[in-house]
């Protein structure tokens, strides 16, 4: 029997796209929801299916709360999960009919629960090269997924209506069979959460008066390399698996562990039905959640700070500790949810593009870093086009710093690169001071930022015009210090300048301190 044992490889095609091609947030949850589980959902409903048929030994759980299960390669189990993880599922069958038959139900069992996804399988012979089978078995699905036809279920006759945002035939309820699905999913979401408003009204500051909401998107750096690092050349199955599933677990358990800290701590002391932070979805390093628009950059900040303070393997030190880089999309209640997200998961990749710089790295450890923008129109999907056009002066200055590195006292303590950067106007500390500075009406008073904020866009020649006005009324030297650093260099390109102070006017109006929060909560 040893010798026809298979290892069979799952992933779900398109679940980003299930979750965010709706311009609601009530069908991403639902979707979400729908998703988060899918592969283990599908596996335990087809188990069960065979198992009416035959008798099988299954061992389907491979960890619990305190950690990872040892795995034992010699152990003969009919169908043995290995580990699942990066949204792929790796399971050991004792031959190749029963991952064949197992599958089938897992498909049907997908379609039917999402009504649009599929299961992509890729099916191997097991041999005892842990190593060899791996990459063997990703090859396969790489060939599976490139011979995979895109289908989708029955498409609309001719008298049939179809919905416009999903392409489906709309049912008797005046929908497609998705978007009921997604709709249900979401109805029970919100009575898990006794919610009995409106999703957006339990997030707005005061419906009617500040309905600024963010999406934050947030992605672990580097993951895929430092896992390669863990297990290659590993071909004993018993070393590579507990290895392998100590990592996935501590992926899957930390992050998770993090955001449900985080969700606790912003939602604590909100009046009944004033939530303040909802996840999306949480798959493992992949995050997405929607809060209250004032919040937004203090979560990042906590979210990273908290997470830097776990790594893979803990015996490895410094190296594999986690770092993550995130997006912030600031957008009005009724501005499309997709785009919205679309923005933040464009910052997310703008910060990753800052982070892994050379001059910013220490070796291959990646910092944290966060960028943000506001959507004001759909135009800003396309975020570097947006940037260039509008973000720069008709004279060549630079209205954006952002990118910026959030300091972790977990790096800063192995890495002197990241302690350096702590200090550099790209810091976030910094963007924190000069917000700081800007809300103390004793420095400035308010109606002059907004000033500043719409000068800068005319060019340097209008700015100091104003500074020189602004310089007249200042208190003290300490101020007038302050604003005569209205711009600074561009390290990238020479002579070029960047506005110094247009990040943190943007944003004055949607920050709220992280450490006046803690004080608030722990109050």
């Amino acid at each position: 029997m040893i010798n026809n044992q298979v290892i069979a490889m799952y992933d779900v095609r398109g679940i980003q796209d299930y979750i965010f091609r709706t311009s609601k947030l009530k069908d991403a949850i639902g979707a979400s929801s729908i998703v988060e589980n899918i592969i283990e959902d599908a596996l335990r409903s087809a188990v069960d299916d065979v198992k009416e048929n035959m008798s099988l030994i299954a061992s389907l759980e491979w960890y619990d709360d305190k950690g990872p299960f040892e795995y034992d390669d010699h152990q003969i189990n009919d169908i043995q999960v290995l580990y699942i993880g990066g949204g792929n599922a790796y399971i050991r069958f004792r031959d190749r009919e029963l991952a064949v038959e197992v599958s089938k139900r897992m498909s049907r069992y997908t379609l039917n629960n999402t009504y649009s996804l599929q299961l992509a399988t890729a099916i191997i012979s097991k041999t005892n090269n842990y190593y060899t089978d791996y990459k063997n078995l990703r090859d396969e699905m790489t060939k599976v997924k490139d011979g995979m036809k895109v289908s989708k279920p029955l498409d609309a006759l001719p008298i049939v209506d179809v919905e416009a945002k999903t392409g489906f035939p709309i049912t008797l309820s005046g929908i497609s069979k998705e978007s009921q699905l997604k709709k249900d999913a979401a109805d029970k979401v919100r009575k898990n959460l006794n919610l009995s408003k409106k999703m957006f009204d339990s997030y707005v500051e005061q419906k009617g008066e500040s309905s600024m909401l963010a999406v934050v998107h947030i992605d672990g750096n580097n993951m895929a390399q430092r896992i390669k690092e863990l297990i290659e050349g590993i071909d004993n199955y018993t070393a590579a698996i507990n290895t392998i599933r100590k990592i996935s677990f501590s992926i899957n358990n930390s992050y998770k562990k993090v955001f449900e800290e985080m969700h606790m701590l912003f939602n604590t002391n909100r009046e009944k039905d004033k939530w303040w932070l909802m996840k999306v979805i949480v798959a493992g390093d992949d995050i997405t959640y929607v809060c209250n628009a004032k919040i937004a950059l203090a979560t990042v900040e906590y979210f990273c700070k908290r997470i830097s303070q776990y790594g893979m393997l803990e015996s490895e030190g410094n190296k594999y500790k986690f770092t993550a880089c995130a997006g912030v999309s600031f957008y009005n209640s009724h501005f499309p949810f997709n785009i919205a997200y679309g923005v933040a998961e464009a910052c997310c990749d703008s910060a990753k593009d800052r982070a892994k710089e050379e001059k910013y790295k220490d070796n291959e450890l990646v910092g944290n870093w966060m960028d943000f923008q506001f959507c004001r129109s759909v135009q800003a999907l396309n975020l570097n086009k947006l940037r260039n056009e509008e973000y720069i002066t008709s004279r060549g200055e630079k209205l954006l710093k952002r990118p910026y590195y959030i300091p972790s006292e977990e790096l800063q303590k192995e890495s002197t690169r990241f302690k350096e950067l702590e200090h550099k106007t790209i810091s976030f500390e910094e963007l924190k001071n000069e917000i700081k500075y800007f809300l103390d009406e004793n420095n400035i008073p308010r109606s002059f930022t907004k000033d500043l904020r719409n000068t800068y866009p005319l060019g340097e020649e209008q700015v100091e015009i104003l500074k020189a006005f602004l310089l007249s009324r200042a208190k003290n030297d300490k101020n007038k210090a302050y604003l005569n650093k209205m711009y600074v260099g561009d390290d990238e390109q020479k002579g070029t300048k960047i506005a110094t102070f247009y990040d943190a006017l943007e944003v004055l109006d949607y920050y709220q301190d992280l450490e006046e929060i803690l004080k608030e909560v722990q109050a």
